[in-house]
């Protein structure tokens, strides 16, 4: 395989675990403002994402979780086997056990932010639905490697030099 397409499926991996990453952070972002709005405009204290330091690191940990995912999923799918990659079962079983385990790194950076156990338990509920959406898009992470509609890429295929 060449570099180009091993290039292109960590690239597509990396871009995958940033828009993954992105809906936690994102969510995560909302909330502390929403909890700094309320606080400022004198309404009930006392959550923990009141600290800037633990709010930051429920977003930015919730951004490096995902990009940590899509690195790993993009150079697993670069590096495996073909005949792994071009399965669309074993590829999809395999991205749903590794997104599925290193979401687990969520549960982490919840812990750490003091989200308490209720954002513990959705992060642990949030696990195997990371795992479903990640084997969903295996096949558009593999696709420099795979072909567009799932097939190896032989010589003949030269529309993706």
């Amino acid at each position: 395989m060449g570099k180009g397409k091993s290039r292109a499926v960590l690239r597509r991996g990396l871009v995958f675990g940033l828009r993954a990453g992105a809906i936690p952070s994102g969510a995560g972002a909302v909330l502390w403002v929403t909890v700094m709005a309320t606080r400022l405009t004198g309404g009930p204290g006392g959550s923990t994402l009141e600290d800037p330091v633990l709010a930051a690191v429920a977003v930015l940990g919730s951004l490096a979780v995902g990009v940590l995912i899509g690195a790993v999923i993009g150079v697993v799918l670069a590096y495996a086997p073909l005949r792994l990659v071009s399965s669309g079962p074993l590829r999809a079983l395999v991205c749903f056990v590794l997104a599925g385990t290193l979401a687990f790194g969520e549960v982490v950076v919840m812990a750490e932010a003091d989200g308490g156990p209720a954002m513990l338990l959705a992060t642990l509920l949030a696990m195997p639905v990371v795992g479903v959406v990640t084997a969903a898009r295996s096949q558009d992470i593999a696709a420099a490697r795979i072909g567009p509609g799932g097939r190896h890429l032989g010589p003949a295929d030269t529309y993706l030099k």
